[in-house]
Protein backbone atom coordinates (compact mmCIF):
# COMPACT_ATOMS: atom_id res chain seq x y z
CA UNK A 1 0.00 0.00 0.00
CA UNK A 2 1.18 3.41 -0.83
CA UNK A 3 1.07 6.47 1.31
CA UNK A 4 1.42 9.76 1.01
CA UNK A 5 0.98 13.13 2.47
CA UNK A 6 -0.34 16.39 1.43
CA UNK A 7 0.29 20.24 2.72
CA UNK A 8 -1.41 21.50 5.68
CA UNK A 9 -5.23 23.24 4.77
CA UNK A 10 -7.33 25.23 6.97
CA UNK A 11 -10.17 22.51 7.44
CA UNK A 12 -10.57 19.16 6.32
CA UNK A 13 -14.27 18.26 5.97
CA UNK A 14 -15.15 14.38 6.09
CA UNK A 15 -18.60 13.65 4.32
CA UNK A 16 -19.55 15.18 0.91
CA UNK A 17 -23.71 15.30 2.00
CA UNK A 18 -25.96 18.62 2.33
CA UNK A 19 -23.88 18.94 5.48
CA UNK A 20 -20.44 18.51 4.24
CA UNK A 21 -20.44 19.95 1.13
CA UNK A 22 -21.79 23.17 2.60
CA UNK A 23 -19.63 23.61 5.14
CA UNK A 24 -16.94 23.06 2.43
CA UNK A 25 -17.94 25.96 0.40
CA UNK A 26 -18.86 28.35 3.23
CA UNK A 27 -15.35 27.66 4.87
CA UNK A 28 -13.69 28.38 1.11
CA UNK A 29 -16.13 31.53 1.02
CA UNK A 30 -14.36 32.95 4.17
CA UNK A 31 -10.89 32.06 2.83
CA UNK A 32 -10.18 28.73 3.87
CA UNK A 33 -8.13 26.43 2.75
CA UNK A 34 -10.72 23.13 2.28
CA UNK A 35 -10.03 19.74 1.39
CA UNK A 36 -13.70 17.79 1.36
CA UNK A 37 -13.01 13.75 1.95
CA UNK A 38 -16.08 11.58 0.47
CA UNK A 39 -16.23 8.14 -0.10
CA UNK A 40 -18.57 7.69 -2.56
CA UNK A 41 -20.78 10.57 -4.75
CA UNK A 42 -20.68 14.19 -3.46
CA UNK A 43 -24.41 15.20 -2.39
CA UNK A 44 -24.48 11.85 0.32
CA UNK A 45 -27.32 9.59 0.97
CA UNK A 46 -29.71 12.87 0.07
CA UNK A 47 -28.53 13.66 -2.69
CA UNK A 48 -28.18 10.04 -4.37
CA UNK A 49 -30.66 8.10 -2.46
CA UNK A 50 -32.54 10.00 -0.10
CA UNK A 51 -34.22 13.40 -0.51
CA UNK A 52 -34.09 14.22 -4.64
CA UNK A 53 -34.74 10.44 -5.90
CA UNK A 54 -37.38 10.14 -3.97
CA UNK A 55 -38.87 13.17 -4.47
CA UNK A 56 -38.45 12.32 -7.97
CA UNK A 57 -40.26 9.25 -7.52
CA UNK A 58 -43.12 10.74 -5.75
CA UNK A 59 -43.45 13.78 -8.48
CA UNK A 60 -44.01 10.62 -10.97
CA UNK A 61 -46.66 9.15 -9.02
CA UNK A 62 -48.94 12.39 -8.73
CA UNK A 63 -48.70 12.16 -12.19
CA UNK A 64 -49.80 9.18 -12.85
CA UNK A 65 -52.27 8.98 -10.45
CA UNK A 66 -53.49 12.58 -11.65
CA UNK A 67 -53.88 11.03 -15.31
CA UNK A 68 -55.19 7.29 -14.38
CA UNK A 69 -57.83 8.56 -11.68
CA UNK A 70 -58.80 12.25 -11.40
CA UNK A 71 -58.39 13.92 -15.44
CA UNK A 72 -61.95 13.40 -15.74
CA UNK A 73 -62.28 15.69 -12.31
CA UNK A 74 -60.82 18.26 -14.17
CA UNK A 75 -62.54 17.62 -17.71
CA UNK A 76 -59.75 16.24 -19.51
CA UNK A 77 -60.45 12.58 -20.91
CA UNK A 78 -57.53 9.86 -21.17
CA UNK A 79 -57.05 6.81 -22.77
CA UNK A 80 -54.31 4.32 -23.25
CA UNK A 81 -52.32 5.18 -19.62
CA UNK A 82 -49.79 2.92 -18.63
CA UNK A 83 -46.70 3.21 -16.33
CA UNK A 84 -43.12 2.97 -17.75
CA UNK A 85 -41.25 2.15 -14.37
CA UNK A 86 -37.95 1.99 -16.58
CA UNK A 87 -38.70 5.36 -17.50
CA UNK A 88 -39.51 6.80 -14.28
CA UNK A 89 -36.09 5.38 -12.88
CA UNK A 90 -34.41 7.36 -15.58
CA UNK A 91 -35.65 10.47 -15.04
CA UNK A 92 -34.94 10.11 -11.95
CA UNK A 93 -31.37 9.09 -12.17
CA UNK A 94 -31.09 12.08 -14.68
CA UNK A 95 -32.31 14.68 -11.98
CA UNK A 96 -29.55 13.28 -9.46
CA UNK A 97 -26.67 13.15 -11.70
CA UNK A 98 -27.08 16.46 -12.65
CA UNK A 99 -27.27 17.90 -9.44
CA UNK A 100 -24.29 15.55 -8.48
CA UNK A 101 -22.59 17.14 -11.13
CA UNK A 102 -23.32 20.46 -9.67
CA UNK A 103 -21.97 20.10 -6.63
CA UNK A 104 -18.67 18.74 -8.25
CA UNK A 105 -18.84 22.09 -10.46
CA UNK A 106 -19.20 24.33 -6.75
CA UNK A 107 -16.35 22.47 -5.17
CA UNK A 108 -14.25 23.30 -8.29
CA UNK A 109 -15.63 26.60 -8.19
CA UNK A 110 -15.09 27.28 -4.42
CA UNK A 111 -11.29 25.85 -5.06
CA UNK A 112 -12.57 22.95 -2.73
CA UNK A 113 -9.80 20.10 -3.32
CA UNK A 114 -12.08 16.73 -2.64
CA UNK A 115 -10.65 13.31 -2.15
CA UNK A 116 -12.46 10.20 -2.76
CA UNK A 117 -11.65 8.08 -0.07
CA UNK A 118 -12.50 7.22 3.26
CA UNK A 119 -12.05 9.37 6.25
CA UNK A 120 -10.04 8.13 9.86
CA UNK A 121 -9.39 10.52 12.10
CA UNK A 122 -5.39 9.94 13.44
CA UNK A 123 -4.93 13.51 15.30
CA UNK A 124 -7.27 16.50 15.99
CA UNK A 125 -5.25 17.89 12.71
CA UNK A 126 -4.53 14.67 10.82
CA UNK A 127 -6.83 12.25 8.70
CA UNK A 128 -6.04 9.09 7.08
CA UNK A 129 -7.99 8.83 4.05
CA UNK A 130 -7.96 5.51 2.31
CA UNK A 131 -8.97 4.87 -1.31
CA UNK A 132 -10.75 2.02 -3.10
CA UNK A 133 -7.69 0.38 -4.14
CA UNK A 134 -6.44 0.48 -0.48
CA UNK A 135 -3.81 3.32 -0.97
CA UNK A 136 -3.54 5.85 1.60
CA UNK A 137 -2.94 9.68 1.88
CA UNK A 138 -2.73 11.59 5.06
CA UNK A 139 -3.98 15.45 5.04
CA UNK A 140 -3.19 17.53 7.66
CA UNK A 141 -5.28 21.21 8.85
CA UNK A 142 -5.86 23.82 11.50
CA UNK A 143 -9.58 22.10 12.13
CA UNK A 144 -11.60 18.91 11.16
CA UNK A 145 -15.15 18.80 10.82
CA UNK A 146 -16.77 15.40 10.72
CA UNK A 147 -20.40 15.08 8.52
CA UNK A 148 -20.08 11.52 7.97
CA UNK A 149 -24.27 11.18 7.82
CA UNK A 150 -26.48 7.85 9.04
CA UNK A 151 -27.55 4.44 7.94
CA UNK A 152 -30.97 2.68 7.99
CA UNK A 153 -31.65 0.85 11.21
CA UNK A 154 -31.75 -2.74 11.18
CA UNK A 155 -33.92 -4.36 13.40
CA UNK A 156 -33.69 -7.64 15.50
CA UNK A 157 -37.36 -9.27 14.01
CA UNK A 158 -36.68 -13.38 12.95
CA UNK A 159 -36.60 -14.34 9.54
CA UNK A 160 -36.36 -10.28 8.23
CA UNK A 161 -34.07 -11.35 5.83
CA UNK A 162 -33.49 -12.02 2.60
CA UNK A 163 -33.97 -10.39 -1.35
CA UNK A 164 -37.66 -9.80 -0.75
CA UNK A 165 -36.97 -7.64 2.71
CA UNK A 166 -35.56 -3.88 1.52
CA UNK A 167 -34.47 -0.44 3.73
CA UNK A 168 -34.84 2.93 1.81
CA UNK A 169 -31.68 2.41 -0.27
CA UNK A 170 -33.29 -1.48 -1.43
CA UNK A 171 -36.52 -0.04 -2.39
CA UNK A 172 -35.00 2.72 -4.19
CA UNK A 173 -32.87 -0.20 -6.56
CA UNK A 174 -35.93 -1.94 -7.29
CA UNK A 175 -36.55 -2.12 -11.04
CA UNK A 176 -40.39 -2.90 -10.70
CA UNK A 177 -42.97 -1.95 -8.54
CA UNK A 178 -44.38 -4.64 -6.16
CA UNK A 179 -47.77 -6.01 -6.29
CA UNK A 180 -48.10 -6.13 -2.31
CA UNK A 181 -45.50 -4.44 0.28
CA UNK A 182 -45.83 -4.38 3.86
CA UNK A 183 -43.99 -1.11 5.60
CA UNK A 184 -42.58 -1.70 8.90
CA UNK A 185 -42.38 2.64 10.45
CA UNK A 186 -44.53 5.29 9.56
CA UNK A 187 -42.40 7.81 10.00
CA UNK A 188 -41.35 10.01 7.08
CA UNK A 189 -39.35 7.56 5.04
CA UNK A 190 -42.05 4.87 5.60
CA UNK A 191 -45.05 6.84 4.54
CA UNK A 192 -43.61 8.68 1.51
CA UNK A 193 -42.43 5.12 0.06
CA UNK A 194 -45.86 4.11 1.21
CA UNK A 195 -47.34 6.82 -0.73
CA UNK A 196 -45.16 6.31 -3.85
CA UNK A 197 -46.18 2.31 -4.20
CA UNK A 198 -49.70 3.16 -3.85
CA UNK A 199 -49.95 5.35 -6.19
CA UNK A 200 -48.33 3.02 -8.37
CA UNK A 201 -50.67 0.13 -8.02
CA UNK A 202 -49.29 -1.73 -4.99
CA UNK A 203 -51.60 -3.04 -2.01
CA UNK A 204 -49.34 -1.26 0.86
CA UNK A 205 -50.27 -2.02 4.68
CA UNK A 206 -48.01 0.36 7.10
CA UNK A 207 -47.34 -1.27 10.41
CA UNK A 208 -46.44 1.07 13.07
CA UNK A 209 -45.22 0.88 16.90
CA UNK A 210 -46.50 3.82 18.53
CA UNK A 211 -50.22 5.12 18.55
CA UNK A 212 -49.83 7.71 16.13
CA UNK A 213 -48.35 7.81 12.39
CA UNK A 214 -45.72 10.20 12.65
CA UNK A 215 -44.49 9.86 16.38
CA UNK A 216 -42.27 12.80 16.52
CA UNK A 217 -45.12 15.25 14.92
CA UNK A 218 -48.26 17.39 16.43
CA UNK A 219 -51.21 13.96 16.75
CA UNK A 220 -53.33 16.19 15.52
CA UNK A 221 -52.05 16.88 12.07
CA UNK A 222 -50.42 13.23 11.93
CA UNK A 223 -54.57 12.00 12.62
CA UNK A 224 -55.83 14.24 9.32
CA UNK A 225 -53.09 12.52 7.16
CA UNK A 226 -53.82 9.15 8.56
CA UNK A 227 -57.27 9.82 7.30
CA UNK A 228 -56.20 11.02 3.64
CA UNK A 229 -53.94 8.24 3.33
CA UNK A 230 -56.49 5.56 4.35
CA UNK A 231 -58.57 7.19 2.22
CA UNK A 232 -56.12 6.97 -0.91
CA UNK A 233 -56.22 2.80 -0.23
CA UNK A 234 -53.01 3.07 2.02
CA UNK A 235 -53.77 0.07 4.94
CA UNK A 236 -52.12 1.80 8.42
CA UNK A 237 -52.17 -0.13 11.88
CA UNK A 238 -50.96 1.83 14.65
CA UNK A 239 -50.26 0.56 18.28
CA UNK A 240 -48.61 -2.84 16.55
CA UNK A 241 -45.97 -4.65 15.78
CA UNK A 242 -44.24 -6.99 13.45
CA UNK A 243 -42.69 -10.24 15.60
CA UNK A 244 -41.76 -12.46 12.99
CA UNK A 245 -41.55 -13.15 9.60
CA UNK A 246 -41.35 -16.58 7.23
CA UNK A 247 -41.24 -16.91 3.87
CA UNK A 248 -43.89 -18.65 1.95
CA UNK A 249 -44.19 -19.59 -2.11
CA UNK A 250 -42.46 -16.42 -2.55
CA UNK A 251 -44.74 -14.33 0.08
CA UNK A 252 -43.52 -12.82 3.18
CA UNK A 253 -45.69 -13.72 5.67
CA UNK A 254 -45.15 -11.15 8.71
CA UNK A 255 -46.90 -11.93 11.74
CA UNK A 256 -48.34 -8.49 13.68
CA UNK A 257 -49.59 -8.22 17.00
CA UNK A 258 -49.71 -5.74 19.51
CA UNK A 259 -47.19 -3.86 21.42
CA UNK A 260 -47.73 -6.34 24.54
CA UNK A 261 -47.52 -8.97 21.85
CA UNK A 262 -50.88 -10.18 21.51
CA UNK A 263 -53.86 -10.48 19.42
CA UNK A 264 -51.70 -12.05 16.75
CA UNK A 265 -52.82 -12.02 12.80
CA UNK A 266 -50.55 -12.55 9.66
CA UNK A 267 -50.25 -10.59 6.31
CA UNK A 268 -48.72 -11.38 3.09
CA UNK A 269 -47.03 -9.48 1.12
CA UNK A 270 -44.27 -9.87 -2.32
CA UNK A 271 -41.50 -7.38 -0.29
CA UNK A 272 -41.03 -5.86 3.16
CA UNK A 273 -39.45 -2.46 3.02
CA UNK A 274 -38.12 -1.68 6.86
CA UNK A 275 -38.18 2.03 7.10
CA UNK A 276 -37.70 2.83 11.29
CA UNK A 277 -35.47 5.42 11.24
CA UNK A 278 -31.72 6.05 10.22
CA UNK A 279 -28.15 5.78 13.33
CA UNK A 280 -25.16 7.75 12.88
CA UNK A 281 -22.79 6.35 11.15
CA UNK A 282 -19.71 7.09 13.72
CA UNK A 283 -17.49 3.94 14.03
CA UNK A 284 -14.31 3.52 12.91
CA UNK A 285 -13.39 6.92 12.47
CA UNK A 286 -10.41 7.20 15.08
CA UNK A 287 -12.95 9.01 17.90
CA UNK A 288 -12.55 6.80 20.99
CA UNK A 289 -8.89 7.13 20.44
CA UNK A 290 -8.93 10.98 20.29
CA UNK A 291 -11.45 11.15 23.02
CA UNK A 292 -14.24 12.18 21.20
CA UNK A 293 -17.39 11.65 22.94
CA UNK A 294 -20.14 10.03 22.01
CA UNK A 295 -23.65 8.65 22.47
CA UNK A 296 -24.90 5.87 21.30
CA UNK A 297 -23.20 6.37 18.41
CA UNK A 298 -23.82 10.18 17.68
CA UNK A 299 -20.98 12.56 17.93
CA UNK A 300 -21.71 14.81 21.31
CA UNK A 301 -21.13 18.64 20.04
CA UNK A 302 -22.37 22.17 21.63
CA UNK A 303 -24.59 24.66 19.74
CA UNK A 304 -21.40 25.97 18.10
CA UNK A 305 -20.83 22.38 16.63
CA UNK A 306 -17.78 21.82 18.67
CA UNK A 307 -16.61 18.39 19.82
CA UNK A 308 -15.00 17.58 23.45
CA UNK A 309 -11.62 17.87 21.42
CA UNK A 310 -10.28 21.34 20.26
CA UNK A 311 -10.33 22.20 16.66
CA UNK A 312 -12.59 18.60 15.94
CA UNK A 313 -16.57 19.67 14.47
CA UNK A 314 -19.46 17.56 14.30
CA UNK A 315 -22.40 18.19 12.04
CA UNK A 316 -25.59 16.51 10.52
CA UNK A 317 -27.13 13.17 11.26
CA UNK A 318 -23.55 11.96 12.92
CA UNK A 319 -24.58 14.33 15.40
CA UNK A 320 -28.38 12.89 16.12
CA UNK A 321 -31.73 15.13 16.86
CA UNK A 322 -33.58 15.32 13.43
CA UNK A 323 -32.13 13.56 10.93
CA UNK A 324 -32.69 16.63 8.30
CA UNK A 325 -30.36 17.79 5.38
CA UNK A 326 -31.41 21.50 5.81
CA UNK A 327 -30.19 21.09 9.50
CA UNK A 328 -27.03 19.36 8.21
CA UNK A 329 -26.27 22.52 5.55
CA UNK A 330 -26.64 24.86 8.65
CA UNK A 331 -25.02 22.84 10.82
CA UNK A 332 -22.53 22.89 8.32
CA UNK A 333 -22.11 27.03 8.34
CA UNK A 334 -22.51 27.29 11.79
CA UNK A 335 -19.34 25.21 11.87
CA UNK A 336 -17.56 26.59 9.25
CA UNK A 337 -17.80 30.12 10.71
CA UNK A 338 -17.09 29.06 13.73
CA UNK A 339 -14.05 27.24 12.21
CA UNK A 340 -13.42 30.60 10.39
CA UNK A 341 -13.24 33.17 13.38
CA UNK A 342 -16.95 33.78 13.70
CA UNK A 343 -19.14 33.41 15.89
CA UNK A 344 -22.16 31.57 15.33
CA UNK A 345 -24.15 29.21 17.02
CA UNK A 346 -26.97 26.55 15.92
CA UNK A 347 -31.05 27.88 17.03
CA UNK A 348 -33.07 24.86 16.59
CA UNK A 349 -36.32 26.20 17.55
CA UNK A 350 -36.85 27.21 14.06
CA UNK A 351 -36.11 24.23 12.13
CA UNK A 352 -39.01 23.00 9.61
CA UNK A 353 -39.43 19.43 8.83
CA UNK A 354 -41.50 17.98 6.00
CA UNK A 355 -43.19 15.03 4.45
CA UNK A 356 -43.75 14.97 0.89
CA UNK A 357 -46.70 12.73 0.47
CA UNK A 358 -50.30 14.18 -0.83
CA UNK A 359 -51.57 15.96 1.38
CA UNK A 360 -48.21 16.74 2.76
CA UNK A 361 -46.71 17.38 6.14
CA UNK A 362 -45.08 20.88 7.70
CA UNK A 363 -44.00 22.01 11.06
CA UNK A 364 -41.87 23.51 13.12
CA UNK A 365 -41.65 24.51 16.49
CA UNK A 366 -43.21 23.12 19.65
CA UNK A 367 -46.24 20.38 19.18
CA UNK A 368 -49.39 20.91 20.97
CA UNK A 369 -48.74 17.94 23.11
CA UNK A 370 -45.03 19.57 23.95
CA UNK A 371 -46.89 23.12 24.71
CA UNK A 372 -49.13 21.24 27.79
CA UNK A 373 -46.20 19.01 28.79
CA UNK A 374 -43.93 22.35 29.60
CA UNK A 375 -47.23 23.90 31.27
CA UNK A 376 -47.05 26.74 28.98
CA UNK A 377 -50.90 28.66 29.08
CA UNK A 378 -51.15 29.10 24.75
CA UNK A 379 -53.80 29.50 22.21
CA UNK A 380 -54.54 27.59 19.08
CA UNK A 381 -55.91 28.95 15.60
CA UNK A 382 -56.97 26.35 12.91
CA UNK A 383 -58.12 26.43 9.36
CA UNK A 384 -59.27 24.27 7.08
CA UNK A 385 -58.04 23.88 3.40
CA UNK A 386 -61.62 22.75 2.43
CA UNK A 387 -63.00 26.20 1.90
CA UNK A 388 -59.85 28.02 0.68
CA UNK A 389 -60.59 28.72 -3.15
CA UNK A 390 -57.07 27.87 -4.57
CA UNK A 391 -56.98 24.47 -2.88
CA UNK A 392 -60.68 24.05 -4.30
CA UNK A 393 -59.20 24.96 -7.98
CA UNK A 394 -56.90 22.94 -7.29
CA UNK A 395 -58.63 19.82 -6.84
CA UNK A 396 -56.51 19.55 -3.41
CA UNK A 397 -59.00 20.89 -0.41
CA UNK A 398 -57.85 18.02 2.23
CA UNK A 399 -56.01 19.83 5.48
CA UNK A 400 -55.62 22.17 7.66
CA UNK A 401 -53.23 24.58 9.24
CA UNK A 402 -52.90 24.89 13.26
CA UNK A 403 -50.45 27.51 14.69
CA UNK A 404 -50.01 27.33 18.49
CA UNK A 405 -49.26 30.87 20.25
CA UNK A 406 -48.37 31.76 23.73
CA UNK A 407 -51.77 33.17 25.14
CA UNK A 408 -49.92 36.15 27.36
CA UNK A 409 -47.80 38.21 24.20
CA UNK A 410 -48.90 36.26 21.05
CA UNK A 411 -46.06 34.74 20.33
CA UNK A 412 -45.61 31.81 18.04
CA UNK A 413 -44.67 28.96 19.70
CA UNK A 414 -45.52 26.12 16.93
CA UNK A 415 -47.30 25.74 13.52
CA UNK A 416 -48.28 22.35 12.07
CA UNK A 417 -49.34 21.74 8.39
CA UNK A 418 -51.15 19.25 6.67
CA UNK A 419 -52.38 20.05 2.63
CA UNK A 420 -50.84 20.77 -0.91
CA UNK A 421 -47.69 22.48 -0.82
CA UNK A 422 -47.54 23.26 2.75
CA UNK A 423 -43.66 22.08 2.61
CA UNK A 424 -43.04 25.67 1.01
CA UNK A 425 -45.46 27.72 2.88
CA UNK A 426 -43.93 26.42 6.06
CA UNK A 427 -41.50 28.90 5.83
CA UNK A 428 -43.56 31.96 6.21
CA UNK A 429 -44.15 30.87 9.92
CA UNK A 430 -39.80 29.87 9.84
CA UNK A 431 -39.09 33.82 9.11
CA UNK A 432 -42.04 34.62 11.32
CA UNK A 433 -40.24 33.02 14.41
CA UNK A 434 -36.80 34.19 13.91
CA UNK A 435 -38.07 37.32 13.47
CA UNK A 436 -39.87 37.27 16.59
CA UNK A 437 -43.79 38.45 15.19
CA UNK A 438 -46.20 37.58 16.91
CA UNK A 439 -49.70 35.85 15.13
CA UNK A 440 -51.57 39.18 15.50
CA UNK A 441 -48.48 40.26 12.77
CA UNK A 442 -49.28 37.23 10.71
CA UNK A 443 -52.96 37.28 10.79
CA UNK A 444 -52.66 41.15 9.96
CA UNK A 445 -50.04 40.90 7.03
CA UNK A 446 -51.96 41.03 3.13
CA UNK A 447 -52.00 37.84 1.62
CA UNK A 448 -52.77 37.63 -1.66
CA UNK A 449 -56.33 36.02 -3.68
CA UNK A 450 -56.55 33.47 -4.31
CA UNK A 451 -53.46 31.44 -2.33
CA UNK A 452 -53.10 28.90 -0.27
CA UNK A 453 -51.37 30.93 2.10
CA UNK A 454 -54.52 32.47 2.89
CA UNK A 455 -55.31 29.49 5.13
CA UNK A 456 -51.86 30.68 7.37
CA UNK A 457 -53.50 34.17 7.81
CA UNK A 458 -57.06 32.52 8.76
CA UNK A 459 -55.26 30.42 11.19
CA UNK A 460 -53.18 33.01 13.21
CA UNK A 461 -56.85 35.34 13.28
CA UNK A 462 -58.35 32.26 14.50
CA UNK A 463 -56.07 32.34 17.61
CA UNK A 464 -58.38 34.92 18.90
CA UNK A 465 -61.50 33.87 16.78
CA UNK A 466 -61.05 36.44 14.20
CA UNK A 467 -60.88 34.01 11.26
CA UNK A 468 -63.23 35.86 8.43
CA UNK A 469 -64.48 32.57 6.88
CA UNK A 470 -64.63 30.05 9.09
CA UNK A 471 -67.95 28.74 9.46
Amino acid sequence: MNQTGSAAADVIVIGGGPGGYVAAIRAAQLGGKVVLVEKDSLGGVCLNRGCIPTKAMLSAADVYNTIANRSEEYGVTVSGISLDYTKVIARRQKVVKTLVAGVGYLMKKNNIQVKNGTGRLVSNTTVEVTGADGSKETVSAKNIIIASGSEPVKVPIPGLEGENVWDSDGALAANSVPESILIIGAGAIGLEWAYIFKKFGSDVTVVELMEHILPQNDSEIADELARSLKKAGIKIMTGRKVTGVESKGGMMVSTITDAAGAGAQQIESRKILVAVGRRPVSGGMGLEELGVKTERGRILVNDRMETSVPGIYAIGDVTGGMLLAHKASEEGVAASENVMGKKTRMNYNVLPAAVYTTPEVAAVGMSEQAVKEKGIDYKVGRFQFRPNGKAMALGENEGMVKIISDAKYGEVLGCHMVGPHVTDMIHEIVIAMAAEATVETIGRAIHAHPTLSEVVKEAALDVYGEAIHKA
